[in-house]
């Protein structure tokens, strides 16, 4: 479950999927962050994959999404 922060007034569809390599946030259909992978410098962190999001994990295990700019229109 992601936990989304943001100004908006439409809840994104949020989903965190693997592909068998690595495990991604999905908003809205497109990957914006993965998970660092171990022995790396980015494990147990979220590489931010899209501009405008901040990926991290708060102090109760859930994920916190949230919106650093207004969101792209493509």
């Amino acid at each position: 479950m992601c936990d989304l922060t943001h100004m908006i007034s439409e809840q994104p569809e949020c989903e965190i999927i693997g592909d068998g390599d690595d495990i991604y946030i999905v908003l809205d259909g497109e990957r914006i962050a993965k998970r660092g992978r171990p022995g790396t410098k980015q494990a147990g962190t979220w590489v931010v994959l899209e501009p405008g999001y901040a990926v991290h994990d708060d102090d109760d295990g859930n994920i916190v999404v949230e919106f650093t700019e207004p969101p792209r229109l493509h």
